[in-house]
């Protein structure tokens, strides 16, 4: 089986990050999967944002947690205001396995909330840094896949986070891409847990990590990694 091809932050790579024009173009261009940042506003509605400000990508200024859904509806992120979950769920259900990255711990019953309402709990899957966001999210509604993620600072403590990942009752573990050895994709596929690469933009990365037999590949660029895993590309 070939990894799932997941578009980056919407689809960083062909437009403004986190927006319904990157989920268009990702869908646009086949993507398996589409993983996006989520917090929720001061009304408590889960919304797509990277940062802890608005700052960078929108025309607007101030954390967004302390702005209402209506605040931000009015801020331009790249020709559009930033989209609600549920806006994006529209577009991806039945369509494309959506990854929700809780970027901002204690929204876990929010964000569940906005995946039942759209009934759309068998088309998501959520990943995180934050341990505790897993565990709630875990309660808070125990159908939806989850997966720990880690970076350079925790990938030497990888055997320690190969058994915590496990003890949260997770399905995967999401590695930043140079960190993956033949050693974790052994580790992972002996413990059962899916082993996800992020964020892979050169082809000769995305070349190396499908060789190695990860089960899926996130990157801002997912026509490369269509294009190798293409018919005509073997």
């Amino acid at each position: 089986m070939r990894p799932l091809v997941i578009s980056h932050a919407a689809c960083a790579g062909h437009a403004p990050e986190n927006t319904l024009a990157g989920i268009r173009r990702a869908l646009e261009l086949g993507a398996d999967g589409i993983e996006i940042d989520v917090q929720t506003t001061a009304d408590g509605v889960p919304v797509l944002m990277h940062d802890l400000t608005v700052d960078r990508t929108t025309n607007g200024h101030g954390e967004l947690a302390k702005m209402s859904l209506a605040q931000l509806r009015g801020l331009d992120a790249g020709g559009e205001p930033p989209p609600t979950l549920a806006d994006v769920l529209q577009l991806t259900k039945g369509r494309a396995l959506l990854v929700a990255e809780i970027k901002q711990p204690g929204i876990e019953e929010h964000l569940a909330g906005a995946v039942r309402e759209a009934e759309a709990v068998d088309d998501v899957m959520v990943w995180s840094f934050f341990p505790q966001a897993l565990a709630a999210m875990r309660a808070a509604e125990p159908s939806l896949p989850g997966g720990l993620l880690l970076g350079p600072q925790t990938l030497p403590q990888w055997p320690e986070m190969r058994r915590l990942a496990l003890s949260l009752g997770l399905q995967a573990v999401s590695v930043f891409c140079y960190g993956i050895t033949e050693e974790i994709r052994r580790d992972t596929q002996r413990s059962g847990l899916a082993l996800y690469a992020w964020t892979a933009d050169p082809v000769e990365e995305i070349a190396r990590l499908i060789a190695l037999g990860v089960d899926g590949v996130c990157t801002n660029y997912p026509d490369r990694a269509l294009a190798l895993l293409s018919p005509q590309a073997s």
